[in-house]
């Protein structure tokens, strides 16, 4: 495989890059000048790094047909975080900057492209969604995802490219952001302070990132992986055990208080992913238990306080 990845030094990007080095494909990156890429430092080497972004892609064609990747690993997106869910910057950096690429995709040659969607196109459902699920976003984030997948399929379409979109739910593990709500809590908790809580009766399913990592290389792997698939574990799990599983991990002395903080209007109370698709198209499984997932976050925790944030 000759592979290229954009956001390749985000949290799940980077353990898809070090998935496919050690795989022993041939990887190029897409990288804005701006770019952290402490998460992928210790790999940089063995990659070639295109300096560039989204919303440039002609300046990097010729770099981009020299390396000929045969599969598109898109995975860099503006404003993830909450704060950004509704600004107008969602259309411009990520939509107008995706089909770019589709379309640079395409004129290259390249047989395969897979793409990196979210739960938020399907909106607040409430229950088990599976592929079929009516998807009625309620923020910009989750409207210019479905719009992204809906126009660079049709483009795909167009062509002999074979198109796959990955819809995930949450992905957790070393590495994350520090804003998320597992590295949250285990911040807070290393800091011996008390995190603000709700009840935690939600019910969310939760996948290890290098399990997801995973599943994404299989889906370019498996031609008969094509169309939209649902990337989680298939588990939910209430926040209120993901917190005290935590607490147990770093003190489990401390006394912890649920209630202190409201739910939001819009609360999301189960959130859980039907992957049974994604399991037939590529033969990927969850392999990482949630309490041996969360172990594993936390001793990194321990061992790299301070990086990365």
């Amino acid at each position: 495989m000759r592979a290229f990845i954009t956001g390749a030094s985000g949290f799940l990007g980077s353990y898809l890059t070090r998935l496919l080095v050690s795989r022993g494909e041939a990887v190029a990156i897409l990288q804005r000048p701006e770019s952290d890429l402490w998460r992928i430092k210790d790999v940089l080497p063995e990659v070639a790094q295109i300096e560039g972004n989204l919303l440039a892609l002609a300046k990097i064609k010729k770099q981009f047909v020299e390396f000929a990747p045969d599969t598109v690993f898109h995975l860099a997106w503006f404003g993830v975080g909450n704060r950004y869910r509704n600004d107008e910057l969602q259309v411009k950096q990520n939509l107008y900057g995706s089909l770019d690429l589709l379309r640079l995709v395409q004129d290259s040659g390249c047989r395969t492209f897979v793409g990196l969607g979210s739960q938020a196109e399907y909106g607040p459902q409430q229950r088990v969604l599976d592929e079929n699920a009516p998807t009625n976003p309620t923020t910009l984030y989750g409207t210019v995802k479905l719009c992204t997948y809906l126009l660079t399929r049709q483009l795909a379409t167009e062509s002999e490219l074979r198109f796959a979109w990955l819809r995930l739910f949450s992905s957790y593990g070393p590495k994350d952001n520090p804003d998320w709500m597992i590295p949250y809590l285990i911040g807070c908790l290393l800091r011996d302070e008390r995190p603000a809580l709700t009840r935690g009766e939600q019910r969310w399913d939760y996948v290890y990132v290098a399990d997801a990592a995973e599943a994404i290389y299989l889906t370019a792997l498996s031609e008969t992986a094509e169309g939209v698939f649902n990337l989680g574990s298939g588990q939910a799990y209430s926040v209120r055990s993901i917190v005290e599983q935590i607490r147990d991990l770093i003190n489990p002395a401390l006394p912890l208080v649920f209630g202190d903080r409201p739910y939001r209007p819009d609360q999301v109370m189960h959130l859980q992913a039907d992957i049974r698709k994604l399991l037939v198209a590529t033969g990927w499984h969850p392999r990482t238990q949630l309490a041996d997932g969360l172990r594993e976050t936390v001793e990194w925790h321990l061992s790299h306080i301070g990086v990365g944030t």
